[in-house]
């Protein structure tokens, strides 16, 4: 039956052609049905992750996707994950985490990237079945039970604690802290890290039941509280802090009690209407800001509102915030390879869940022994400061999630100067010096630059305050070249483009290049080429007149000459509506005929070489199959754990120097032997050296080596076959010696044949599209070792476009 849109915008039943009347069944459907879709029009948001959703897939979200909370789940009687208040089941999402970065490797993201977890592998019934065994051979106390999360937590603390680079990063308070936990009923500690993995807010009673706990966690809540772990609803000193722990029915019991009139029944407008009603009553201001010493009269005068509310909310609960941040910071130190920006509320989650799945051998991390010389963080402040600078980058970086920009630039604008005075700081500069690279990126000044980077990139820009973000870049650039070192090719490249293109400055533009071509340093490979290439086009401009005869000598003096790769064409037949597909700017078709399918340009290109050209394989895998090949055949150099400071935690995907040119400077003699291995051994040989390394390490974590790129480890030697001895040799050396350089810009295809042991590297081309820097320079190291490689160039058929 038809329907139309009233004017009041409401969905409304159009009266039927035939002058039947609709049964009450029907009309009552109808109704349904335009309540659904008039209540997904607003959307609400998850209180678990913030982000928001349609009413009618809020739950799914929970269910299924939302990451930001540990919960709980009962499988065959063990408890595996924390539930958060309210909340249904959780199972992590599951993200390929070797796989390599494509996009350029930014120092913004410097550290190595997180996991996120199998759920196949989290609840399997082996897992369980294991840890059942190793819970009844563990000798534990009379009356205590094992918990793997406490188990986890203490393994990690002890791990810290009994570190000798880190003893010094804990007083007599932290120490103190530590004895009275350990001091605590093992029941005690259970609920403490319990409610430590859940978000740090405040819990009701009526929300803290856990099975192993009992019916009444009640004893155990009050040895926190006495030894100060934890502190109560006494401690509840605004409004605003309670209202918000308050459910609808809550609310609503609230409502009523205070005669409060409010029309909207949504949570939030109620609890607008409630601050509203209480902030009009006299003597109320003392609960909307702290108690002030002298406030005491005035505290005499208040209503018993604060009373009521905690009479209606119960009693409630919330970790002590000083002793947590302690075990918080422990667990930093535990995992600080991969201290990532996550929300302070969850602080510590997400390194207990990586050590339960540790555990669990769902997730396995090459072994290696941590050895330090050097004292990472000088003192406790020190320690105190970088997580300060993580909190205040997570803030910064929050706002960017929601895309509100002016809110960030409103926010941060007033603090940017005080981060730049942290930055400058003389002492801190002085001893980050003296610091190689890859330990500069745990100091509070790495961290404030990075968040300089990121406000000027992504907030001052897109607010088109071009000036401002300039004289961002200008500090970062002139002011300080200690920290984010490996960045600045493309803050001087913003410089440029900002001058050139917005503040219509030529000579600035043209002085900006010349400082960063004489950073030879610093500005290497592709930053060096584009802002070659900007120059070039600055020589072909009328505005440039004035300076043109100092822009040609530079560019005499930078002019670098690449091999033309050999290129071929190909045609393939483009689908007009491509504007279905959004994201692709030219989509084909395998075949002309009515069942044809949609395929990219590298399938077409693919179709080719296996159809046409006599090759057996084919990967669509760019720089990820050349980093692949490299760990493989270099994996004990790359975990080499001899080399001192590279190695600070158990959970590294590579060691911290690997893009870093202190990569090859650390293990000369080792890569030189290996590559001499190499020389003087057949393909054969190498390939039985290849075999053994992927048999004893298959599955485990190392940053750019895919296992999963190939279908078995024959697919895989049928492919090394393919090369000879000097070829790997060459490969492996340049890729040593720039792993930073090299992660990105590699050939789209590589096309082998394992019956003539014959390999190509393709990269394809669609219509419009050209080759990038990064892209001529893998070519030109491919031609100058004799490494086959070609530009394919796809031609659309029946392409208007081209027409």
């Amino acid at each position: 039956m038809p329907i139309k849109r009233s004017n009041s915008g409401k969905l409304s039943r159009k009266s039927s052609s035939n002058g039947i009347k609709a049964s009450e069944l029907e009309k009552n459907s109808l109704l349904n049905m335009f309540k659904k879709i008039e209540s997904d029009s607003k959307l609400v948001e998850c209180n678990l992750c913030n982000k928001k959703f349609k009413p009618s897939l809020i739950n799914k979200h929970k269910q299924f996707e939302c990451l930001d909370n540990i919960k709980k789940e009962s499988f065959n009687g063990h408890e595996v994950i924390i539930l958060d208040d309210n909340d249904d089941k959780f199972i992590p999402e599951s993200k390929e985490c070797n796989k390599v970065e494509h996009d350029d490797f930014d120092e913004n993201n410097w550290s190595t990237k997180r996991i996120k977890l199998d759920q196949n592998s989290i609840f399997s019934e082996k897992s369980v079945e294991r840890d059942s065994f190793e819970i009844e051979n563990k000798v534990l106390p009379d009356n205590e039970q094992f918990d793997f999360y406490l188990s986890n937590f203490s393994d990690a603390i002890d791990s810290v604690l009994n570190e000798e680079q880190f003893k010094h990063l804990f007083d007599e308070n932290d120490q103190r802290a530590f004895e009275i936990f350990n001091l605590l009923s093992n029941s005690a500690k259970i609920l403490y890290v319990r409610l430590f993995q859940r978000k740090f807010k405040w819990h009701s009673l009526e929300n803290i039941n856990y099975e192993k706990l009992g019916k009444d966690p009640s004893p155990f809540l009050d040895e926190l509280k006495k030894n100060t772990f934890l502190i109560d609803d006494t401690s509840i000193e605004t409004y605003e802090e309670i209202i918000c722990l308050f459910k609808i029915p809550q609310l609503k019991e609230l409502i009523r009690l205070c005669h409060i009139s409010v029309v909207q029944t949504n949570k939030t407008e109620m609890i607008r209407a409630i601050l509203q009603h209480f902030r009009t009553q006299k003597g109320v201001k003392s609960h909307f800001f702290k108690k002030q010493p002298n406030d005491q009269a005035t505290c005499e005068a208040t209503p018993n509102y604060m009373l009521q509310c905690k009479k209606i909310l119960g009693k409630c609960f919330k970790l002590d915030k000083n002793i947590r941040s302690i075990f918080v910071r422990t667990l930093i130190l535990y995992s600080l390879s991969s201290s990532y920006q996550s929300d302070p509320s969850n602080a510590g989650q997400q390194q207990l869940l990586q050590l339960l799945m540790v555990n669990l051998n769902n997730v396995k991390y090459v072994k290696y022994e941590i050895r330090l010389n050097i004292k990472i963080f000088n003192d406790k402040q020190s320690l105190l400061n970088y997580e300060q600078a993580l909190d205040d980058e997570f803030e910064l970086l929050n706002i960017l999630d929601s895309k509100d920009y002016e809110q960030a630039y409103d926010l941060f604008k007033e603090k940017i100067e005080s981060f730049k005075i942290i930055i400058l700081d003389p002492d801190s500069l002085d001893r980050d010096k003296q610091l190689p690279l890859y330990l500069r990126n745990f100091s509070r000044g790495s961290i404030y630059t990075k968040i300089l980077s990121i406000f000027a990139f992504e907030v001052l820009q897109r607010l088109k305050k071009y000036q401002e973000a300039n004289d961002i870049f200008e500090f970062l650039l002139y002011k300080q070249q200690v920290y984010r070192l490996s960045t600045r090719s493309k803050w001087f490249e913003r410089l440029a483009i900002n001058y050139e293109s917005h503040l219509k400055d030529p000579v600035k533009c043209f002085q900006s290049i010349k400082n960063a071509l004489e950073d030879r340093e610093n500005i290497i490979f592709s930053g060096r080429l584009n802002l070659y290439s900007r120059l070039e086009k600055m020589s072909q401009a009328k505005k440039y007149s004035k300076i043109k005869e100092q822009i040609d000598a530079l560019c005499a003096r930078e002019k670098f000459d690449f091999t033309e790769a050999p290129s071929v064409e190909i045609q393939g037949t483009l689908l007009h509506t491509s504007e279905f597909i959004p994201g692709r700017k030219n989509v084909f078709i395998d075949s002309p005929s009515k069942n044809s399918m949609t395929i990219s340009v590298e399938q077409v290109a693919i179709n080719h070489y296996i159809n046409n050209m006599g090759f057996t394989h084919a990967k669509h895998a760019e720089t990820s199959t050349l980093t692949t090949l490299y760990g493989i055949l270099f994996w004990d150099v790359i975990w080499n754990d001899s080399v001192f400071n590279v190695f600070v935690d158990k959970f590294q995907h590579a060691p911290l120097d690997l893009q870093t040119k202190y990569f090859y400077e650390n293990r000369k003699e080792c890569i030189e032997n290996r590559l001499n291995l190499f020389r003087n051994s057949s393909i054969e040989d190498i390939c039985i050296m290849a075999s053994d390394c992927w048999s004893s390490n298959f599955g485990y974590q190392c940053y750019g080596v895919n296992f999963e790129l190939f279908e078995s480890l024959e697919e895989f030697l049928s492919l090394l076959k393919c090369f000879n001895a000097q070829q790997l040799v060459n490969l492996c050396e340049y890729v040593s010696r720039n792993y930073r350089y090299c992660r990105s810009g590699g050939p789209d295809l590589v096309v082998w044949s394992d019956e003539t042991n014959r390999v190509k590297f393709v990269e394809v081309k669609g219509p419009g599209d050209h080759l990038s820097y990064k892209q001529m320079i893998w070519l030109d190291f491919m031609i100058k070792n004799s490494i086959d490689c070609e530009v394919c160039h796809v031609k659309g058929l029946n392409s208007k476009r081209l027409r």
